[in-house]
């Protein structure tokens, strides 16, 4: 049995996906509101709603289970954000020690570091630690901005294009970048569940080509056909983009105010002996962004 926390996810939920379609081993999910719960069960999968940072039905989502995928993050509940997901993580590790669970999966931000200025790249640091250190095998797999439908950066940028003719771009348009595409970030997740000898180490998931976060935006403009201005603006703009991640992209104010901080990171690997061995050449992002909008396409027709 493999368990899923943060199943309701974007990545959550297309793990789920992959993992119905190739059958198998039986999954279970975890996930923190009542309609999650409800969404996913008619679809067929087994799920648990539980609270991880309260602790509360873990007993019940872990018996049985070999494997822990841990996707959950707690960005837009109260409190600090740093101390709430080092809670989520630790209640999760020490419930499945406890039913015997025999490995971790665990899925954070690549720019996760102790030298991180980000309070949510902290908070994602703190877990990366308890992951490796719950007494438990475990493989930690790191990755940048995911392109897919559902990623809440990636949201971001796409909808103020889409919505706005003109596009700010602050300082982090310099920052460096690899963008991988959500497909890649799947096959290595199943991969890791899947293989041992990943048990005890830590993979890059990244994509095929190095930009920038101002490429990055530029790019999806090219591919949706959107003509736009895009405007070069000092500073971060933190408080700007929040506003229009609010306003315009119809997005939570405090989750987002903690993923745009993160924009000041580099998202690349500084290491190639850390990428993670997929079987083949992992997508650039053009070849990311054709795969979404011809997901789109298949959708609105």
């Amino acid at each position: 049995m493999i368990l899923i926390a943060g199943a309701s996810g974007f990545v959550g939920s297309a793990l789920l996906s992959e993992f119905a379609v190739a059958g198998g081993t039986p999954v279970r999910a975890l996930v923190r509101r009542e309609f999650d719960a409800v969404r996913l069960r008619n679809r067929g999968v087994e799920t648990v709603t539980g609270n991880l940072v309260a602790g509360t039905g873990l007993d019940e989502a872990m018996r049985g289970v070999e494997t822990l995928v841990y996707l959950a993050h707690t960005p837009d509940q109260p409190g600090d954000p740093v101390a709430n997901d080092l809670d989520a993580a630790q209640n999760a590790t020490l419930a499945a020690r406890a039913a015997g669970v025999e490995r971790v999966i665990y899925l954070g931000p690549i720019a996760a570091s102790e030298e991180a200025t980000s309070r949510y790249l902290v908070a994602r640091w703190a877990v990366e630690l308890a992951v490796r250190q719950c007494g438990m095998p475990s493989v930690v797999l790191r990755a940048p901005i995911i392109v897919g439908r559902g990623g809440t950066l990636f949201e971001l940028m796409r909808r103020v294009v889409d919505r706005s003719p003109i596009v700010p771009l602050f300082r982090w348009r310099r920052v460096p970048v690899e963008p991988v595409a959500l497909r890649d970030v799947v096959e290595a997740l199943c991969m890791a569940v899947g293989h041992e000898h990943h048990d005890d180490r830590s993979f890059d998931i990244c994509g095929a080509e190095r930009i920038t976060f101002g490429e990055l935006v530029r790019g999806y403009a090219r591919a949706a056909g959107k003509r736009r201005l895009r405007l070069p603006l000092p500073g971060h703009g933190e408080r700007v983009t929040e506003q229009l991640a609010w306003t315009l992209a119809r997005l939570p104010r405090r989750k987002m105010r903690l993923l745009i901080e993160t924009l000041r990171e580099p998202q690349i690997c500084r290491d190639p002996s850390r990428r993670f061995p997929l079987p083949q050449r992992p997508l650039t992002y053009g070849q990311a962004l054709d795969v979404l909008l011809a997901e789109d396409d298949q959708r609105s027709s």
